[in-house]
């Protein structure tokens, strides 16, 4: 495959606090006996993450029905993501990931009994997660806008409109593997605090400005610069 795959190690992270309530599901709200660990869990995470990132442009063949065909790349599939693509000329593919030392450390804080700081860390790792990958977005949000383009969905694996067996999709363009990423059977990623997407990019991309229709509404990243709607409480 003769795409370009950029390598980003540049990125640091500086976490709010308010962005770990939010992965341990008391958004806008602080549990006064959980602060202290959440705070140390914090400088932790930080200290241990290893920040990486793998992004690759590539052109668009066709967007035809149910399907978005890349030169030299590959064919995504679904009736969704092909309206998603309407008027792209071209989709960034991206895969951020923290690094193992904070999985490696959740599960020693668990052998070690500690259910209460594994807890804490991993929505620590999450939303290290989201960080760098907010960022990554906020990089290609510039970047494109100076060519006076515009950005369509992040479009991510694992959602109602793409199977997470698109993971394997973008694995073929990024080559995860190059920044310690690996892609299991099951089509999840390990170190397991990592996120991949495919940003659709063109001059007369038909951008969805609605947040009533937005998966924003559902999405932790609250920090995303593509977001379009606060993030509500699913009922479950």
């Amino acid at each position: 495959m003769a795409n370009k795959i950029v390598e980003i190690d540049d990125i640091s992270v500086e976490l709010d606090e308010g962005e770990v309530w939010n992965c341990l599901g008391s958004r806008d709200r602080i549990v006064p006996a959980l602060r202290d660990e959440l705070l140390e869990m914090m400088a932790l995470g930080e200290k241990i993450c290893q920040p990486k990132a793998l992004q690759s442009r590539l052109e668009i063949e066709s967007v035809g029905r149910g399907k978005v065909v890349f030169k030299d790349g590959p064919t995504l599939n679904g009736p969704f993501l092909a309206h998603l693509f309407t008027g792209a000329k071209q989709a960034e593919f991206l895969v951020v990931t923290v690094g193992s030392a904070v999985d490696d450390k959740i599960a020693e804080l668990t052998v070690e009994g500690d259910h209460v700081g594994a807890i804490v860390l991993d929505a620590v790792g999450s939303a290290l997660a989201m960080n760098l990958f907010s960022q990554l977005l906020t990089r290609i949000l510039d970047e494109t806008h100076e060519r006076d383009w515009d950005v369509g969905t992040c479009l991510r694996p694992g959602q109602s409109y793409w199977d997470v067996t698109g993971q394997q999709d973008i694995f073929q363009v990024v080559q995860g593997e190059r920044i310690g990423i690996e892609l299991l059977e099951s089509a999840f990623m390990k170190p397991q605090k990592s996120q991949s997407a495919v940003v659709p990019l063109g001059p007369d991309l038909r951008v969805n400005g609605d947040p009533n229709e937005s998966y924003c509404r559902y999405c932790q990243a609250k920090n995303c610069p593509m977001r379009q709607e606060e993030q509500i409480e699913l009922q479950v």
